[in-house]
């Protein structure tokens, strides 16, 4: 036998030896491999979800947040210039006010009479039945136009205080409509937020009522 032959024999045996011999994995491995993966999978699964409702929860209250506070602004700016008056014309300020409506009038356009044409006479009120506060403008005088205002509304309350800041009761007497110096609003609004259900926001504002008592 040649020197290549004996190499070649020689690799041909080492090639061969059970102990150099390439080997795959085994079934145990690959289902210990396949358990490792399907409890990380999970675990991001989890975090990504958990983060997904977080993310649409906050986005809805602050969305629901936003309504309230502008719903109330825009309720505020109305009410403030209830009883406005410059000419001294009668009949002017709030006509009626309880725990969950209030209407008032305001000579905005100051020629010393209603003028419902320029929204001079409003009324807020909460409807129960449909969540929502409608805003009815009257257009002429004792016909009233009204149109939801805000949605979504699961509470709204109205609290009138006089000078000294004592409640002026619900509703408010017909002769301590003139006493009203503070209004107290408070509002709740609910909305749903995917598999969170259900979330709900209140906002309050307190505001003096600057053109009564004048």
């Amino acid at each position: 036998m040649t020197s290549r032959q004996s190499l070649l024999s020689i690799r041909r045996v080492s090639q061969d030896s059970p102990g150099t011999r390439t080997r795959g994995f085994t079934l145990v491995e690959l289902l210990v491999a396949m358990s490792v993966g399907a409890i990380v999978l999970t675990a991001i699964y989890s975090v990504y979800g958990g983060l997904t409702r977080s993310y649409t929860t906050q986005n809805v209250a602050a969305d629901m947040q936003q309504v309230v506070r502008a719903g109330i602004d825009f309720m505020v700016e109305d009410m403030i210039t209830a009883g406005l008056n410059p000419s001294n014309a009668a009949g002017i300020g709030i006509a009626t006010a309880t725990s969950t409506s209030i209407r008032f009038s305001a000579d905005r356009n100051m020629n010393g009479t209603l003028d419902p044409a320029n929204s001079e006479e409003i009324t807020y009120s909460y409807i129960s039945a449909s969540n929502r506060i409608d805003q009815c403008l009257d257009e002429t005088i004792g016909t009233a136009d009204c149109q939801p205002f805000i949605d979504n509304v699961t509470a709204l309350t109205f609290n009138y205080l006089d000078g000294t800041g004592n409640d002026l009761g619900d509703p408010v007497a017909a002769a301590d409509l003139n006493d009203i110096r503070t209004i107290v609003i408070s509002m709740t609004v609910q909305e749903p937020a995917g598999r969170q259900g259900l979330i709900a926001r209140t906002y309050s504002t307190r505001f003096r009522c600057r053109n009564l008592g004048l």
